[in-house]
């Protein structure tokens, strides 16, 4: 794991990975969750 850790391009591909999880992660919640999403009160009127 060492030899891996000091290996630039192997640690930029980890970093990577792991920071577009955390990105997705965001998106997904923030979809979830409905932020930005107003309620639509009169619906069917």
């Amino acid at each position: 794991m060492k030899a891996l850790k000091d290996h630039p391009i192997a640690s930029f591909v980890i970093k990577t990975i792991l920071y577009f999880i955390i990105l997705m992660l965001l998106i997904y919640m923030y979809g979830y969750f409905g932020i930005g999403q107003a309620p639509f009160i009169y619906n069917e009127f």
